[in-house]
């Protein structure tokens, strides 16, 4: 039985965090000089969060194309100016079918933006609170996280995921996005592990 998108996205996800926070640590026992151990709480902590905010990343990117189509069906030329003697299109829907999905560069735009202003905030508003969560911290303590590592990590962010979002939402089909997006997160998760530990 095939896992659901959601699901195979998730643990895609799961899998990657995990692999990142091991190289972090790897990192930074490297780093220290020490000999390398493996904190299975921190790992955990990363693994869970993966778990838990990566199906919100999945229906954020679903939406996304949703809202704004990245493509739209465009007629061939070939098919231009071909009518029936009544002035109708000639097989019209077959010409359709056949077209080339032309680029919406408007809608790749407007996604890219929104995804790092509006989805770029909440992901980290997230990730700092989940972490918070898992961690044990009370509420006002995941406040102070926040208030302090928020503009941190979306600086960070501007300067390396605005390139993913372009990669991702001109050339990397949607259902495939998420892999992509998690595949770069590799790098994003190592500095992550590294800016949270």
């Amino acid at each position: 039985m095939a896992l659901p998108p959601i699901a195979k996205a998730t643990l895609q996800a799961a899998l990657i965090s995990a692999s990142s926070n091991v190289l972090a640590q790897g990192i930074t026992s490297y780093r220290e000089g020490t000999p390398f151990e493996l904190d299975s709480e921190v790992l955990f902590q990363f693994t869970t969060s993966a778990l838990v905010l990566s199906p919100l990343a999945f229906l954020w990117l679903e939406g996304l194309e949703q809202r704004f189509p990245g493509f739209e069906q465009g007629k061939p030329e070939s098919a231009k100016g071909k009518e029936n003697a009544d002035g109708r299109e000639k097989d019209k829907g077959k010409n359709e079918a056949e077209a080339e999905p032309r680029p919406n560069v408007k809608n790749i735009v407007a996604k890219i933006v929104v995804d790092q202003i509006i989805g770029g905030a909440w992901n980290t508003v997230a990730f700092i609170a989940t972490m918070g969560v898992l961690r044990g911290q009370d509420y006002e303590v995941i406040k102070g996280e926040i208030l302090d590592n928020f503009w941190p990590y979306m600086l960070a962010g501007l300067k390396f995921w605005p390139l993913v979002s372009i990669l991702n939402f001109t050339v990397v089909p949607a259902n495939q996005r998420m892999l992509v997006g998690n595949l770069f997160g590799v790098v994003w998760g190592v500095y992550v592990s590294l800016m949270a530990a």
